[in-house]
């Protein structure tokens, strides 16, 4: 497990020291590139890592076997899997692309923003990269193209922010529902029509797919922890009311989404933890995204409580992610083992 806390604190001192060299555009993106390379390295060509490694070669075999049969609504995925198998590259082509497809995805979403994605990724890795990435293989891929999607969203580019959920669906079904962030800045008495045609048969198809969520046996305790992000971040917008409240209409209904969700989700654990589990890796990126906007355009003073808002949010993940090394008992899984090396802890 020492790569992944290697790979945290990696993030986060090449962050510290991006931010306070003030590097030219050529040098900072070559240190973004060579990161961006060996974290695709070391992750691209993980070797049986993950609770449900073995489960996604079974699917693997499946949509191999059914190339041109219709099997599942997640068709990105379905024939990445294709793809790879006659290239030749098997499993592994799948894992690399889906890493790739994760890294660039993530890193270009801050960078939209002027946001410092070392900040960012490091911010989120615990849950993003390693909790979900070495294991929700097809999820993780949603999530990272969600988040890019997000800034078209904050930017009013809702025709580019509906193409890439749309896309996000094809890795992951359960992004579809993240189509109804469109009507986020909607009048409240317009909202009813959106919510009663297009939201709630969007839920059933998502509730189809996905029902198995509401019969599994699997430990799911780790909901509280990635709630446990979730919390400090409202907590960091609330503080902050007064530029809460003078942000745009779809920022500031983002932030009040980011403000109400971790009850929401701690609610439906009672019904699904598992579905409230899945639900939840989208929103902390999200959470992350917005509450890292905010710090670029405070003014850093020293009793502004935003200014350590990084460390704030970096320290909670790390806490969270020792709680889920100490008492998990999926640990044994996530050992990381590399393709062409030996086996690291």
């Amino acid at each position: 497990m020492i790569i992944y806390y290697l790979t945290f604190f990696l993030l986060f001192i090449c962050g510290f020291f991006v931010e306070r060299l003030k590097l030219d555009k050529g040098t900072y993106f070559l240190a973004l590139l060579l990161l961006l390379l060996t974290l695709l390295a070391i992750y691209g060509f993980r070797f049986e890592v993950g609770v449900d490694w073995f489960n996604y070669i079974r699917v693997y075999e499946r949509d191999v076997a059914n190339a041109l049969t219709f099997t599942t609504p997640e068709l990105g995925y379905k024939y990445l899997n294709v793809l790879s198998d006659s290239l030749g590259a098997g499993i592994h082509g799948v894992v690399f692309v889906a890493t790739l497809m994760l890294l660039v995805f993530s890193f270009l979403a801050p960078m939209r923003l002027n946001i410092n994605p070392f900040y960012f990724m490091a911010v989120v890795a615990p849950y993003h990269l390693v909790v979900a990435g070495m294991n929700l293989t097809s999820q993780s891929i949603a999530t990272s193209i969600f988040i890019f999607a997000v800034t078209f969203l904050m930017q009013k580019r809702k025709a580019a922010y509906a193409g890439l959920i749309l896309l996000a669906a094809l890795f992951h079904f359960s992004a579809i529902l993240l189509l109804s962030l469109l009507f986020i800045d909607f009048r409240k008495r317009y909202l009813i029509p959106p919510f009663l045609f297009i939201f709630l048969p969007v839920v059933a198809a998502v509730f189809f797919f996905y029902g198995h969520y509401f019969e599994s046996g699997m430990e799911n305790a780790g909901v509280i922890l990635r709630v446990g992000f979730l919390i400090p971040a409202a907590f960091l917008i609330m503080a902050h009311k007064k530029k809460w409240l003078k942000l745009d209409k779809i920022r500031f209904r983002l932030c009040l989404v980011i403000v109400l969700v971790g009850p929401m989700l701690l609610a439906a654990s009672l019904l699904s933890s598992t579905l409230a589990d899945r639900f939840s890796y989208y929103f902390i990126p999200l959470a992350a995204l917005l509450v890292m906007e905010q710090v670029i355009h405070s003014k850093r003073r020293p009793s502004d409580l935003m200014t350590y808002a990084s460390p704030i949010m970096f320290l909670t993940a790390i806490t969270a992610f020792v709680a889920w090394h100490v008492a998990s008992s999926y640990i044994p899984k996530y050992q990381f083992q590399h393709l062409f090396f030996a086996a690291a802890s």
